[in-house]
């Protein structure tokens, strides 16, 4: 359920939803207002009626009883006393009745006016409270979402707003998308939950633009339709649902766990051989053995990633919120032939903003049913608000980025690499999990900045960069170690895994082609040094061993990787 509870008294937020996030009046129930003596035309007509019978007959008892008195009249009317007088008092029987009932009607609708304005103010007192619930549960979900910024992991960061999010207005789904460009987006997080199971895919923005951007140049995107790939109009590509390069789940990356009553799967997705996300699966699991426990795990996270809309279309959507700088609706979203499960019937896009900043956009997709009535202003306020505070914490999450970025490579710098390589050996004296550290060097380098001049060199080492970061698998982590030095983590790698890797890298750069500032080549190769993390070995031993070994490579002629081993440590 969640720290603050669904808002189940919130039975919707009117269409309006679609217009600027302005502050419209305020809205009365749409009772009708009752009047008195409010009847149909039938009713006064058999009032009148009654009325004009009872008149006729006391008028006629009247002219009777005074005939039989000896009064001369106009009209000769022949009848005894006692029956004029019966006469007269039938008309009045029937006149004092049609009074009562007029009076007991009014009477009625007195009442009914009463009770019509006593549910009137009912209705407002109890929307008023859950005005009032609405605003506890926004101060909750802020509190919340601030809370949030403070777990470590990005991805687990991302997951616990959007859990926030989703819980609160009952979306089945709820992505984040980063912006790009002036109004471009490309999606952060995703998480798609329905009763059986739930799916959550944290993107790395950075990677995911390189990808694309190279898969672009390969395969120019086609203009058949959103499934294709759609290309937005600014020209940058979205993610394509299909080939040539699908997003698809990396190669043994895919693992599958029993978490007490959940079956959770977790896995790194790739484009080009690149790793751009994490994803993860969950769903609560059968009795002893459940049959999925010997599936696929990277089959089980590809079916439920078919079940999120990160289409370009849903880009382009998305990055409408930008530059109207307002809340867009989509009623009832196209359906996608690549996508399964989408059968939501609203789409809400808000823009986050930061300082009048774009930072991105939250998409909320859930059912149009309840999404309507009165209290469709307490919510809207409350997503509006909630959107704030979203944006101040990706804003607050990219400069964190940054702050451990390094400009020129793109690569974290050394002090986050201090922290996770100490954050790798607590996993690895609690779980036992092994990781390897591999220390690169650029061959020559100071020849090259002497030669080519210190532009061609920065060119060089950001290309060198790239190289390094697209050969690494899912989960392995670049850093700028100094100059030109870099560091690779390997998490759970075993030793074997971890020379493949260099040996890998370094026929990659090898191969690679780079250029100086006046267009020259320049041949690039790198000395690599291995070196496995044992128990009770600290940080500062580690390096030193990957450093001996990336010595060896050069003292023994270069461009080649060298293995750590006890041997060679003497």
């Amino acid at each position: 359920m969640g720290p603050i509870g669904r808002a189940r008294s919130h039975e919707g937020v009117d269409t309006a939803l679609g217009a600027a996030p302005t502050r419209r009046p305020n809205r009365r129930p749409s009772h009708p207002t009752p009047f008195k003596g409010e009847r149909s035309l039938i009713a006064h007509i058999e009032t009148a009626s009654r009325f004009a019978t009872g008149g006729i007959l006391i008028a006629g008892g009247a002219l009777s009883a005074s005939a039989s008195l000896g009064l001369h009249l106009p009209v000769n009317l022949q009848a005894s006393l006692p029956a004029s007088l019966l006469i007269a008092g039938a008309g009045l029987g029937i006149v004092f009745g049609a009074w009562e009932r007029v009076r007991n009607r009014r009477l009625l609708d007195t009442a009914q006016c009463e009770i019509l304005r006593a549910q009137a103010q009912r209705d407002m007192a109890m929307l008023q409270a859950r005005r009032m619930r609405a605003q506890a549960e926004g101060l909750a979900l802020m509190r919340e979402i601030h809370r949030s910024t403070a777990i470590p992991q990005r991805h687990e960061r991302l997951h616990r707003i959007l859990t926030l999010i989703a819980d609160l207005f009952e979306a089945r789904e709820v992505s984040l998308f980063a912006a790009t460009g002036q109004n471009s987006v490309q999606p952060a997080a995703c998480l798609r939950i329905t009763n059986k199971e739930e799916v959550f895919v944290a993107f790395d923005t950075e990677e995911l633009i390189q990808a694309l951007a190279a898969d672009r140049q390969e395969h120019p995107l086609p203009s058949a339709g959103p499934a294709s790939g759609i290309e937005r109009p600014d020209g940058t590509p979205g993610i394509r649902n299909g080939s040539p390069s699908p997003l698809r789940v990396a190669k043994n990356s895919a693992t599958i766990a029993r978490e007490g009553c959940h079956l959770f799967v977790e896995g790194m997705l790739e484009l080009r051989r690149t790793a751009v996300a994490k994803a993860q699966w969950r769903r609560g699991a059968q009795a002893n053995h459940d049959p999925l426990t010997s599936s696929d795990p990277a089959e089980i996270l590809e079916t439920g990633l078919s079940k999120i809309d990160y289409s370009s279309a849903a880009c382009v959507f998305a990055a409408q919120a930008l530059e109207r700088r307002r809340t867009v609706r989509q009623d009832q979203p196209p359906p996608s032939p690549s996508q399964s499960g989408l059968n939501d019937g609203l789409m809400l896009c808000v823009p986050l903003l930061a300082d009048q900043r774009p930072v991105g956009v939250l998409r909320i997709r859930r059912s149009l049913d309840g999404f309507s009535g009165p209290e469709a202003e307490a919510l809207e306020e409350l997503l509006l608000e909630s959107a704030k505070h979203i944006a101040l914490a990706m804003k607050k999450d990219e400069d964190d980025r940054k702050a451990i970025t390094d400009g020129l490579t793109g690569l974290f710098i050394k002090r986050h690499f201090l922290v996770t390589l100490e954050k790798l050996r607590a996993d690895a004296a609690s779980l036992g999990q092994n990781f390897c550290l591999i220390l690169c060097d650029i061959d020559h380098f100071k020849k090259v900045n002497d030669t080519h001049g210190h532009l061609s060199g920065d060119m060089i080492l950001k290309g060198v960069a790239s190289v390094l970061r697209k050969g690494l698998r899912g989960g392995d982590i670049a850093f700028r170690y100094g100059g030109e030095e870099l560091a690779l983590l390997l998490p759970g790698s075993a030793l074997e895994a971890a020379e493949q890797t260099g040996e890998r890298l370094r026929a990659a750069v090898q191969a690679a082609s780079f250029l100086g500032d006046k267009g020259q080549a320049v041949p690039i190769t790198i000395s690599l040094g291995i070196a496995q993390h044992q128990p009770g070995l600290t940080g500062e031993s580690l390096i030193s061993r990957a450093d001996k070994a990336l010595y060896l490579s050069k003292q023994n002629g270069r461009n080649r990787a060298t293995t750590w081993t006890s041997e060679r440590g003497r």
